[in-house]
């Protein structure tokens, strides 16, 4: 049998037939075939692909079948078998969670505890500091004013004070909360102050309190023209040690860090940044004067000083006209006066014995520097000692070591205080009328000559009374802080050391424009006539603070009002002398407005009496001025409005310089 597409080569080749089934083995197919056992079997070929799928009849009466095999399906696109969901809260991790609620609420009551101590100590250290801060005042009140029998109970009581505020901030739990987001600010300016008041407590501030009681103004006041050194040179060294500790107590609050903290500490700080602030001031002061006072006094050589009395009558930019000269002579607290001279005597100088800088020279003229009278037209005194130092050598062949400057007013003070305010001149008269009657009662009933004398004599009777040192000392030491103050008494140095001791404090008066962050305003008053009208003179100023500029400078506005008090209830009119032979109407007043810009400031514009003013701002010593000059009639205001800009970042309050008058000048500052 020939199988349908196979060839001959298969013909011989058993047929296959399924038996049960489609398909049958070959033997089964043959057997069956040949013996017919089976009529109803059929054998069904092997279909070749693309044949029918009916069996097709062949001769002989058989029938081939063709096997046919199911097309393949059709493919599927192969998907990752989903994974098996597993159970996410386990047992480990139910125990996990448990841990950790338990390890939260644990650190929420270690936490609430440890705020709860630190609040509970805070408001310890909270009353000690409170406490400490009153025995810093009380402290630094019975020093300034030598109050001395309470002193050791005071310090004991502030070390107390000092020392449980201390106590109470310190440990871990302090550390812990130090580091806490928002309260860490909080603890550690608690902890800083607290820290501060104790070594203050326990360093510094015994030391002062024992300086007070050795340094008693009675110890240093003049007894027979000597003033005994030996207890000051003593104690100079504590004091500086007691200034030197405030100072870095002090720089220590003020790096405070100022982050966001509860009120009541931020008011804390600041309050105790105050105190330390006027402590400061009164350990360095008493520092300086332990340094200055013997070596000045002659305590390792004799020294000479020369004394400019000025007269206020007749106004210059540090006070008035150059009236008298003393020369002073301390050994070894001794001190004497051993020359006096008008100041007319002494030059005038061509060309001046020092060389002017053209600052000075273009403002003031060659008159600042020859003659003796009109040193004190500029207002930086260093300058002007200096200037007068040099004329007097010319004048004399003598070397000062130092100049001072006084002012009739400084010098009643002074009298007034020690008791002897009946000497000399102006017998039987104190205080504002001994002053009225030197700067203008004498020239309303005595010659120009006569005047001059009656002046010189009062400033000499002035200088022996007050070396002999009958009066009592503290109402002395608070006339001549007075008098420092309003720029009356002034000193500077030929010694370098003591020059630099000297800058930036009240006796320096030189010019200078900032002072730490504070910026510093200049008014002078340059009288332009040869008159003694300055009694007849009053001066109001005011500085207003306009804003502030992107760079960080400030917009002030500086306001000078000038008043005539001729022809006043009281003031009356004044004679040829005093008003001035070079004036077409009597009592007029002339006289210069001048003003000086904070250091990298500038004067921008004025206006007098609301109208604008040409003004051309010039340069000395690096800062930048103008001035106007104006004329007064008798019971007229004229003033006077500066636009200035001080330095950049100089965010202090400012500082007013004003020229010493007859009267002191009115003076507001203010935004």
């Amino acid at each position: 049998m020939t199988h349908p597409g196979w060839g001959d080569k298969w013909a011989d080749a058993p047929a296959f037939s399924p038996v049960n089934s489609p398909a049958q083995s070959t033997q089964a197919g043959s057997t069956q075939a040949a013996e017919g056992a089976d009529e109803g079997a059929k054998v069904l070929p092997l279909r070749k692909p693309g044949t029918s799928d009916l069996p097709a009849p062949r001769a002989g009466g058989l029938a081939t079948v063709t096997r046919v095999r199911p097309a393949p399906p059709a493919p599927v696109p192969w998907t990752k078998p989903p994974l098996p969901r597993r159970v996410y809260w386990t047992r480990s991790r139910r125990r996990n969670l448990k841990v950790a609620v338990l390890s939260v609420m644990g650190l929420l009551v270690a936490l609430a505890v440890l705020v709860a101590w630190v609040a509970f100590d805070a408001v310890r250290a909270r009353d000690a500091l409170t406490q400490a801060a009153r025995g810093v005042s009380t402290l630094q009140a019975d020093a300034v004013a030598g109050r001395i029998n309470n002193l050791d109970t005071t310090v004991a009581e502030l070390q107390n004070h000092a020392s449980d505020a201390e106590a109470a901030t310190v440990g871990p739990h302090w550390t812990l909360a130090s580091r806490l987001p928002g309260v860490g600010p909080t603890v550690e300016a608690v902890a800083t102050m607290a820290a501060v008041v104790e070594r203050l407590a326990q360093g510094p501030l015994p030391q002062l309190a024992s300086v007070v009681e050795v340094a008693d103004p009675a110890t240093f006041a003049p007894h027979g023209g000597r003033v005994d050194l030996t207890p000051l040179e003593g104690v100079a060294p504590d004091v500086r040690r007691a200034d030197q500790s405030v100072g870095y107590e002090q720089q220590r609050v003020e790096e405070i860090d100022r982050s966001p903290m509860l009120p009541q500490v931020s008011a804390a700080v600041a309050t105790l940044e105050g105190q330390l602030g006027d402590l400061r001031r009164s350990t360095a002061t008493a520092a300086r004067a332990a340094q200055l006072i013997p070596p000045m006094l002659g305590a390792d050589e004799p020294r000479d000083y020369l004394v400019l009395v000025q007269n206020n009558a007749e106004p210059r930019a540090l006070g008035g006209v150059v009236g008298t000269v003393l020369v002073l002579h301390a050994d070894r607290g001794r001190i004497e006066l051993t020359d006096q001279m008008h100041a007319s005597q002494v030059g005038p100088f061509a060309p001046p014995p020092g060389t002017l800088t053209e600052g000075e020279e273009a403002m003031f003229g060659e008159a600042v520097g020859g003659w003796m009278q009109n040193v004190t037209s500029t207002p930086d005194f260093p300058r002007a000692a200096e200037m007068a130092r040099a004329m007097w050598e010319r004048e004399t062949g003598q070397l000062v070591d130092g100049v001072l400057s006084v002012d009739p007013t400084a010098l009643a003070g002074l009298l007034e205080a020690d008791g002897s305010a009946s000497a000399g001149a102006g017998a039987g008269l104190l205080g504002e009328e001994l002053v009225s009657y030197l700067v203008n009662g004498i020239y309303l009933t005595e010659t120009p000559d006569d005047a001059d004398l009656i002046f010189a004599d009062f400033a000499e009777s002035a200088f022996t009374s007050l070396s002999e040192g009958s009066g009592e000392p503290g109402g002395m030491v608070d006339a001549l802080a007075a008098a420092a103050r309003e720029g009356r008494l002034l000193v500077w140095s030929a010694h370098q050391a003591e020059a630099h001791l000297l800058e930036g404090t009240v006796l320096d008066g030189g010019l200078r424009g900032v002072n730490g962050s504070r910026p510093v305003v200049g008014v002078f008053t340059q009288g332009l006539q040869t008159a003694k009208v300055g009694y007849y003179l009053d001066t109001a100023i005011d500085v207003v603070e306009r804003g502030a500029r992107p760079d960080g400078a400030r917009e002030l506005e500086v306001t000078v009002a000038y008043t005539s008090r001729v022809g006043e209830p009281g003031a009356g009119s004044p004679p040829d002398y005093l008003a001035g032979q070079d004036v077409s109407e009597p009592g007029l007043i002339r006289l210069r407005s001048i003003v000086y810009a904070p250091a990298g400031g500038a004067v921008l514009d004025a206006s007098e009496n609301s109208e604008k003013t040409g003004i051309s701002p010039q340069r000395h010593d690096g800062l930048s001025r103008a001035f106007d000059d104006i004329e007064i009639h008798p019971g007229e205001t004229v003033s006077v409005t500066y636009a200035i800009i001080t330095g950049k970042h100089q965010d202090g309050d400012v500082i007013l310089r004003t020229t010493p008058g007859t009267r002191p000048a009115e003076v507001s500052v203010g935004k």
